[in-house]
């Protein structure tokens, strides 16, 4: 790639040149980007569709059951290990996916950053394999300070949502820990957390909007067969329902276009990261930031 396609994320942007970069970087380095993505987490995103197919599918036999239900029968014997399990798999071949995906783009930046342009394969696959698992142990530690915080109070969660959603960045590009990148997120972020929920919330909107959009084709095939079901309390329509071929395809669908929401939602999150290290601690010039370390 020609020095004039670099994207420099050493710089600091408004909302709008977030959004803009984000799409000038993905619409320059789209082949080499989501083609190494992919290289790396393929298997498990398959899998993890595969999972939530299965998951629409063995769900039928539950909500079956819930339309036996009546005000003179209550004796339904739900095997809730139908839903369960199936839920079970579908979070975890998510988390394993959305993980690799995560850490796989945000190696490919760090490359991209430190070789001027230039992307080294190995070392992204090496950097994925490295911090996988911190990753894995940051995501469940996120959870569990967001959940308490949300427990006490909604507004707690709110915060510690937006001051951790920056510590995957400081994991990747600062190499710190889970526990030290957990920490350092406060620091980091301090007198940049409005800033930084504004333009969270602006992206997750728009991200917002479009998987809804995405998913009305499955959501408008699906009622209108849950309309005739209701009406009938037909269970075996139902399951019919549910393992529709066509509505099945449009789900499959709309789970891949969520993948790629999710990349971009991260390239931006880079964007989001870099804007506030440059405002605390500016670089001394544009061409020697660029491969330089953090």
């Amino acid at each position: 790639m020609g020095n004039q396609n670099f994207v420099n994320f050493k710089k600091t942007r408004d909302l709008g040149a977030i959004i803009s970069d984000t799409f000038k970087f993905l619409s320059v380095e789209w082949k080499p980007f989501f083609a190494t993505i992919l290289k790396i987490s393929i298997v498990p995103v398959l899998i993890a569709i595969a999972v939530a197919i299965y998951f629409v599918m063995s769900s039928t036999s539950f909500y079956g059951d819930l339309l036996q239900l009546n005000d003179y029968d209550s004796d339904v014997d739900f095997n809730f290990s139908e839903i369960f399990l199936p839920l079970l798999a579908f979070f975890f071949s998510y988390l394993i996916a959305y993980a690799l995906m995560t850490v796989a783009s945000l190696s490919y930046i760090k490359s991209y950053i430190e070789n001027k342009g230039t992307v080294n394969y190995e070392e992204i696959q090496n950097s994925t394999k490295e911090k996988f698992w911190p990753y894995v142990g940051l995501f469940f530690l996120i959870g569990i300070i967001v959940f308490i915080g949300l427990m006490f109070c909604v507004i707690p969660g709110i915060y510690f949502g937006v001051v951790l959603s920056l510590s995957i960045c400081l994991l990747i590009f600062q190499n710190r820990g889970a526990l030290d990148a957990i920490s350092d997120s406060f620091s980091f972020i301090k007198e940049h957390w409005w800033e930084t929920f504004g333009i969270l919330l602006v992206i997750q909107i728009l991200i917002g909007v479009v998987s809804f959009i995405v998913d009305l084709p499955a959501s408008l095939y699906q009622g209108l067969d849950m309309a005739s079901v209701l009406e009938s309390r037909d269970t075996s329509e139902l399951t019919a329902s549910f393992t529709d071929p066509i509505y099945l395809g449009l789900v499959a669908i709309s789970y891949v276009v969520k993948f790629i929401l999710y990349i971009v939602s991260t390239v931006a999150t880079v964007f989001i990261y870099f804007d506030i290290k440059e405002q605390k601690n500016p670089s001394s010039d544009v061409i020697d930031e660029i491969g330089t370390g953090y």
